[in-house]
């Protein structure tokens, strides 16, 4: 993959430093160096200190990465919402794990994604920046090489992306604000180390919510994720005791649909490559819009 840039502002500054500044990361840099990573500055090739001044063009060629023998790819269907030469974003159906667990027989989004990758004759590395559950469906992202993952993942670790959940809970939410922000930190539950749970002393975690609607049984909830501790949304309505339908592990009642009712319908990040804003819908499934 060949990126290009030309440099915009005026003071003179040395490669790697603008390098840094359009997103490399020092690791990223270091494999430039030592891996077989090309860079050009106006059709030379140049090393990190050189200097480089307004108007010049600058190429990178990235290194080859090397592919985990462990994600064995599988042929199977992929529900592709965008795509480009560096992102890849898909609605994970339920029921799919998003990567492949040992020992595990049925494949995983990565297999079916790595399969999907080399018949398109792209670099079949798994760059899996966000993740669902397995019987979470909707918006799951992956990058098409390091220095995409990168620069999407940074928009993860300061909450610059928005992603929007609709989620079903058990109860009618009466007696709660109709929105709010819960904010109990989660921790690793001390009896179930897959599972979590309210810990005074764990991370840090926050989410939005707005009713949507109510039913006698059951509530519709447009949920967003400020942080993204693992099983966030689950614990944290079930703290408030109105666990996901169907969540068995952090009791949801299963009457109404055999799988947690949690779906990423909306994801919205700033394309740091394009320089463009990318909006992603995801329809509902069938099993919870039967359900509303």
């Amino acid at each position: 993959m060949i990126y290009h840039w030309r440099k915009q502002d005026a003071p003179v500054q040395k490669l790697g430093s603008f390098l840094q500044q359009v997103g490399f990361s020092r690791t990223q840099l270091k494999q430039l160096k030592y891996h077989a990573g090309l860079v050009f500055v106006n059709h030379k090739r140049r090393y990190f200190d050189y200097l480089v001044r307004q108007n010049d063009e600058i190429w990178v060629r990235l290194p080859n990465e090397n592919s985990s023998p462990k994600i064995v790819p599988q042929a199977g269907p992929l529900s592709i919402l965008y795509e480009d030469d560096n992102y890849l974003i898909l609605n994970k159906p339920a029921g799919l794990a998003s990567l492949p667990a040992q020992g595990q027989t049925t494949p995983a989004l990565a297999n079916l994604v790595k399969f999907y990758l080399q018949s398109q004759h792209q670099n079949d590395v798994i760059h899996l920046i966000s993740r669902l559950d397995r019987d979470t469906s909707g918006i799951i992202s992956l990058a098409k090489n390091a220095y995409a993952h990168y620069l999407l993942a940074s928009e993860f670790r300061t909450a610059a992306v928005k992603k929007e959940y609709l989620a079903l809970v058990t109860g009618t939410w009466s007696n709660l604000p109709t929105q709010g922000t819960i904010t109990f930190p989660i921790g690793v539950d001390p009896q179930n180390h897959n599972l979590r749970c309210v810990d005074p002393q764990g991370q840090p975690a926050l989410t939005k919510y707005q009713v949507l609607d109510c039913f006698p049984h059951y509530t519709v909830l447009k949920i967003a994720l400020v942080t993204g501790r693992t099983h966030q949304i689950r614990v944290h309505c079930a703290a408030m005791g109105h666990p996901l339908l169907g969540d068995r592990a952090y009791g949801g009642s299963t009457h109404y649909i055999a799988r947690q009712a949690l779906h990423c319908r909306h994801f919205t990040f700033w394309h740091q490559i394009q320089r463009q804003q990318i909006q992603i819908w995801a329809p509902v499934p069938t099993d919870i819009q039967a359900l509303l």
